[in-house]
């Protein structure tokens, strides 16, 4: 299994796994949204891909901390395919994530999960990430 930086080639099997994470978009936008994300110095995103076929990616996004010394990063998608998940495909996108995290002075890492995302939640706490429940959010449309 191979972990690198995504390339805008790379859109539309982001695409298919977004759909199988009910995220259905036209592959247009995702193309549109990554090239904003590859211009951004404080994004990254990775795939996982073995052979030539890519089974998942993860979107971390780094954020300034305006009163402490350290940033913090965010996953803000990890999307494994269906058919291979649990074997150890989200783990190494999230160790190499939390890598680029740590060579960015990054003292933590955060991430959302939504609550019929049971079997991903188990995930996060058994790489020991924990269940911080206080979340807010207004929609702006």
């Amino acid at each position: 299994m191979n972990i690198r930086a995504a390339k805008l080639e790379d859109s539309q099997a982001i695409c298919d796994l977004l759909k199988q994470m009910g995220y259905p978009q036209p592959l247009t936008l995702i193309q549109e949204k990554f090239e904003i994300l590859n211009n951004d110095s404080n994004s990254q995103v990775l795939v996982a891909e073995e052979g030539h076929q890519i089974c998942g990616f993860l979107s971390l996004y780094f954020i300034p901390q305006i009163a402490l010394q350290g940033d913090f990063a965010k996953v803000c998608y990890l999307c494994i395919d269906e058919n291979i998940r649990s074997r150890g495909v989200g783990r190494l996108l999230l160790k190499n994530a939390e890598q680029l995290a740590r060579q960015r002075g990054c003292d933590r890492m955060e991430l959302h999960s939504g609550e019929q995302r049971t079997l991903a939640h188990q995930f996060y706490l058994r790489e020991g990430y924990v269940d911080a429940p206080k979340y807010f959010r207004k929609a702006l449309n």
